[in-house]
């Protein structure tokens, strides 16, 4: 198969991966589809994000990195600066795409984006909803929860004072929930963080 007619395949696909492609071409997928797969992408005609997850190259302005990101590395789902920037909890523009995971703290580099991935206890692994998007489906955190994992992973530096959650310049006008705060830093089960959120709910939440 040529590339020309692979293309014509998956023009509807913003990326897809190598099991997707066994399906799609059933019998038409052997051992020559997945070296023309390598040969492809060292031609610079696809774009590998990583090892079994593709893109047309002259697509990639199709490819939404909030739902790429939960492809590239799963379990997992974004949050943090992410998920905060999004909801408008933080005014900063945000570069690098930040997920949670239960699998080792790993980084992707990217021609979409940079994607860093952040590992915490399979516990404390949740508060979550699933979007769909162009009818694709990605994680994303809570608004609370991706303020609480951002307390956890941040717990050695944030030391709950005022001054200190000011300087991150969290918006005081967010309707946030008291309750889903502190319910989603009790499974993280770690005194720091449960100071950090008793201190936010205390300086930022009206209950």
């Amino acid at each position: 198969m040529n590339f020309i007619k692979f293309k014509e395949i998956v023009k509807e696909l913003p990326y897809f991966e190598t099991k997707e492609l066994r399906v799609i071409l059933g019998d038409k997928f052997t051992d020559t589809m997945l070296i023309n797969l390598k040969n492809w992408v060292n031609k610079g005609y696809l774009i590998m994000f990583r090892k079994g997850l593709y893109a047309i190259a002259d697509t990639l302005e199709e490819v939404d990195a909030m739902i790429l990101a939960t492809k590239i590395y799963s379990p997992s789902y974004i949050s943090m600066e992410t998920a905060l920037s999004f909801y408008g909890i933080i005014p900063e523009a945000v570069f690098t795409m930040t997920s949670i995971t239960t699998r080792k703290t790993k980084n992707f580099k990217t021609p979409v984006g940079n994607f860093s991935y952040q590992k915490i206890k399979k516990e404390s692994f949740g508060g979550f909803e699933t979007r769909t998007k162009n009818k694709i489906s990605y994680n994303l955190a809570l608004p609370e929860k991706a303020l609480v994992d951002f307390f956890y992973l941040n717990k050695n530096i944030m030391d709950g004072s005022y001054k200190q959650f000011e300087a991150y310049r969290f918006n005081s006008d967010f309707n946030f929930d008291a309750k889903k705060l502190l319910s989603f830093a009790s499974i993280f089960h770690n005194k720091k963080v449960s100071l950090l959120t008793n201190k936010f709910v205390k300086y930022y939440v009206t209950i």
